[in-house]
């Protein structure tokens, strides 16, 4: 009876284990958990708790028994590779708020806010990011990314020759999409700072004496905070399906 309990237990390790091979490298990347602001003591109790919970579900998708050797090496480090995978193509979707946050910036000629105490980032892309994990973790947002790491098991990835392709081309089309959204995005300030500095030109080139960067960039840094305050809602709204979209693309693959 004894052996029948230890053997049981055994296997409930190891299935834990096998899950974590995953779930460590994804929740080191995904928006939130993934900050570098978060200890790595939370990141990995987060992944052993995650783990704990999906294993029993997982159990026919793993090796019925433990593994050693090889076989344990070659099975580790596919796990790991696409845990980290997953966690890259969900981290994705707060790269797309940064870059758009980077685009908006360039053009209110808004620099960095926080300095060194978090990661440098243009001040539009600090608030569109910090509120977007906000909104990400009180919405299904986040019930959606979390389940996209326990439905990876069940995604059709190739087998070992081809896989390191497939993550190549997905990533690459991830890239793609990111910067493509980011300029559709920020496209709206883009708009509107384009036609203010081609009337700042021509009111320059009519009257050189006259000092328009005196006016003109307090009016665009307060203009603009007023803008964003006025259509982040709605820019917000637009990035929560573009983030869906995001979170799809290991299991429909590249594009």
């Amino acid at each position: 009876m004894t052996e029948g309990v230890l053997s049981e237990i055994n296997a409930q390790i190891w299935l834990v284990f096998a899950v974590f091979l995953r779930m460590a490298p994804a929740i080191s990347f995904v928006p939130g958990y993934g900050e570098s602001y978060v200890s790595v003591r939370i990141k990995l109790s987060v992944a052993g708790f995650f783990s704990i919970a999906i294993a029993p579900v997982l159990q026919p998708y793993l090796p019925a028994s433990s593994l050693t050797g090889t076989e344990l090496l070659i099975f580790a480090v596919r796990e790991i590779t696409v845990g980290y995978f997953i966690g890259i193509v969900s981290r994705g979707m707060i790269i797309l708020l940064e870059k758009a946050g980077t685009i908006i910036s360039q053009n209110i000629s808004l620099a960095q806010m926080l300095g060194n105490a978090t990661e440098p980032m243009p001040v539009v892309s600090h608030i569109l990011t910090t509120t977007a994990i906000a909104l990400l973790y009180s919405t299904t947002l986040a019930d959606q990314m979390l389940y996209g790491l326990f439905a990876s098991y069940f995604a059709q990835l190739p087998d070992w020759n081809a896989i390191t392709g497939y993550f190549a081309a997905t990533i690459t089309s991830l890239m793609d999409y990111i910067f493509d959204h980011a300029v559709i995005l920020s496209a709206g300030f883009a708009s509107l700072m384009f036609v203010y500095y081609l009337c700042i030109g021509f009111i320059n080139k009519a009257m050189p004496q006259f000092m328009v960067s005196f006016i003109g960039i307090p009016f665009v840094a307060l203009f603009s905070i007023y803008f964003l305050h006025q259509h982040s809602e709605f820019l917000l709204t637009v990035w929560q399906e573009k983030a869906l979209t995001i979170l799809m693309m290991p299991f429909e693959g590249p594009r």
